[in-house]
């Protein structure tokens, strides 16, 4: 009877716990990206996860059994949005979490009020490769657009939590000056080589390149999500010999062998930059965006 009782009590404890105020916030991010800028404004308020991991293609993600799990009891849930991640819509649906659909109370949409760049301004055709009616969705390869996510997650965590809005709005100024305080440093490590030409894989580099003043020479792929062609290689080769281009950036997804060539017959130095927090060993979103400025730094030399 006293060993039944235990047990009862035990039980009770643990249903007191789960119920008790201050458990954390389940948040589901699309990327690592978001989820690490989620945490950071989080705290240890909230538990965060990513479906997308380090170095998947955010394109072609396929969500997995326990992610719909996850979204199924999410708080909140943090899109890409601009096209980007629209596998998570099959997500949302399956997991049949009202609270976290788009235009839910529990849904952020992190591109909201970013600057986009490069929408589209012709027809988009199966022809036009891998182009997002909205705009180039790699908003998040700038720092400075990453303060703008943040307060997205604030405002959406606010809406799930209002009792944990003056945590959240710390937090997120605290990202933001973190963020500041990062960006003049990395400012002018890369001042001298303002309008600099660059060679990249994918058009991926878009906001990255305008934040520190660089100019985007032309991509290994002929169009977004095109795999390079000999003719276009061929071409950009003559081009980059032309114009003396010498530096070439690569995010770590993508195979060596169309760079490792272009290199050779220009002689332009390539570098691999992280196409994810937690690419090549870095720690969370400052963390990718620190090495890459400074594997650029190593291409523009």
């Amino acid at each position: 009877m006293a060993k039944s009782l235990f047990h009862i009590w035990i039980i009770a404890l643990l249903a007191a716990s789960l119920a008790a105020p201050g458990l954390a916030l389940q948040v589901v991010a699309a990327t690592p990206e978001l989820a690490d800028i989620a945490r950071q404004v989080g705290g240890s308020k909230v538990s965060v996860h990513s479906v997308a991991r380090p170095d998947q293609d955010y394109h072609l993600v396929e969500a997995r059994p326990s992610d719909v799990a996850r979204v199924a009891r999410a708080d909140l849930v943090v899109g890409v949005g601009m096209d980007l991640d629209l596998w998570m819509d099959a997500l949302l649906n399956a997991a049949g979490n009202r609270q976290v659909n788009r235009g839910g109370p529990g849904y952020v949409d992190a591109s909201v009020g970013i600057t986009k760049l490069e929408v589209p301004s012709e027809q988009i055709t199966g022809a036009s490769g891998d182009i997002h009616v909205y705009g180039n969705p790699h908003y998040f390869y700038d720092p400075e657009q990453a303060k703008v996510i943040a307060r997205n997650v604030q405002w959406g965590l606010e809406r799930v939590d209002p009792a944990g809005g003056s945590t959240y709005l710390s937090n997120c100024e605290r990202f933001a000056a973190e963020v500041d305080r990062m960006m003049a440093g990395w400012a002018k490590l890369l001042a001298p080589y303002r309008g600099r030409p660059v060679v990249t894989y994918h058009k991926s580099a878009a906001y990255f390149l305008r934040r520190f003043g660089l100019r985007e020479f032309d991509t290994l792929e002929p169009k977004p999500g095109i795999p390079p062609s000999a003719a276009h290689l061929h071409q950009l080769i003559a081009r980059m010999k032309s114009e003396r281009v010498t530096a070439m950036v690569v995010d770590s997804i993508y195979s060596r062998r169309f760079p490792e060539m272009v290199a050779r017959e220009t002689g332009a130095r390539y570098v691999i930059t992280p196409y994810s927090a937690g690419s090549l060993g870095t720690k969370g979103y400052l963390g990718m965006i620190d090495l890459m400025v400074h594997r650029y730094l190593e291409a523009l030399r």
